[in-house]
């Protein structure tokens, strides 16, 4: 492919971390196969664009019962006015059966980072209908939760979402040996040497979330939208310079605005994550959440053509108007770099 004349978006990314320079790796184009694209679905709309997008595996969750004080996954029902969770049952079935059919692993999230014990049988009694409508497996985001599933459905292969907070090697292993978790989903923050670690781990699969926000604890910051308190998640901060002869961008130490991993796909390939997961359960344009996981899958395809990152640049920038249009602006010119030394990434909290 000649990529003389393509746009020098792809040099824009700074450098990695001195930590992180060492696990930048070219992997063997035939690992990229193994690697999953994870995407999330709440209607056969939304399943159908992931699968014409490039998805391999899909979460969901599904509404809890009515009587419930809470939801029993990692969302609420409605985020901006957008739904979350598969509405019926009869819809839940339908939708795995068809992932099943496009050849398709179905994960259940009944991730709430916390479940009373008064709600434990209705707890359970949920994520037994998601198991009896065909899942796969199922996500969880406590601890309690994770002990009450593995001793009803010992069969059923379970996930550590990322309400867990998985971000030790002990951490991992004691869920591996103490819950049958056999996928971990690492937090957003997680570095490249700390996913290399995770992925060293014999018999664990590692889940890596992309294109999301910058690194904050996704839902957890519980910063309210009102002067003189930050505006939550996508908060930006100002401060003074050392001199002291002005203002300095501290950056959105909470900023949820979503931080692209395209150009560290080879090295998250070469590493041996399992999966790359889109977010986005709530996403209120499913087209353009597709649209991500199409680009993620482009990027997949580039590592295993053997491609270099420009090449696959070069590629996406030949017939992608999503990419000169929305992606460019949005990311390489901001420098919104997932695994990238920026100044968003060094406020990292």
């Amino acid at each position: 492919m000649d990529v003389s004349d393509v746009t020098d978006q792809w040099a824009m990314a700074p450098p990695h971390t001195d930590r992180e320079a060492a696990f930048v790796a070219v992997p063997d184009p035939a690992a990229a196969a193994s690697v999953a694209l994870d995407a999330p679905v709440r209607n056969l709309q939304m399943l159908e664009l992931q699968v014409t997008g490039g998805a391999t595996e899909i979460y969901l969750a599904h509404r809890p019962p009515a009587e419930a004080a809470s939801s029993f996954d990692a969302l609420p029902g409605k985020r901006d006015g957008d739904p979350t969770q598969v509405s019926n049952r009869r819809l839940l079935k339908e939708i795995i059966a068809q992932a099943h059919a496009a050849g398709m692993k179905v994960h259940l999230c009944a991730d709430a980072p916390a479940v009373t014990a008064g709600d434990k049988d209705a707890f359970l009694a949920h994520v037994a209908q998601g198991i009896e409508a065909g899942a796969d497996n199922v996500v969880v985001g406590a601890l309690p939760a994770a002990r009450w599933i593995a001793d009803t459905h010992p069969d059923v292969p379970l996930v550590a979402g990322a309400p867990l907070g998985v971000s030790t090697v002990a951490y991992a292993k004691r869920l591996q040996e103490a819950y049958g978790v056999r996928r971990i989903v690492v937090p957003h923050a997680t570095t490249l040497d700390e996913i290399a670690a995770f992925c060293a781990l014999d018999g664990l699969e590692v889940e890596v979330p992309v294109q999301t926000g910058s690194g904050a604890d996704c839902h957890h910051c519980r910063l309210p939208d009102q002067q003189g308190s930050g505006l939550g998640c996508r908060a930006g901060y100002q401060g003074r310079s050392a001199a002291g002869d002005g203002t300095v961008d501290l950056g959105g130490f909470l900023d949820g605005g979503s931080d692209c991993a395209l150009c560290d796909v080879p090295s998250l390939v070469a590493l041996g994550v399992a999966a790359l997961q889109i977010p986005g359960r709530e996403s209120p344009i499913i087209r353009q959440n597709a649209k991500i996981t199409q680009m993620y899958r482009r990027a997949l395809d580039g590592v295993a053509k053997g491609w270099s990152t420009k090449q696959t640049i070069a590629d996406i920038d030949r017939v992608e108007l999503t990419w000169q249009m929305g992606w460019v602006p949005r990311m390489c010119e901001q420098q919104r770099c997932r695994f990238r030394d920026t100044a968003r990434r060094r406020a990292h909290v």
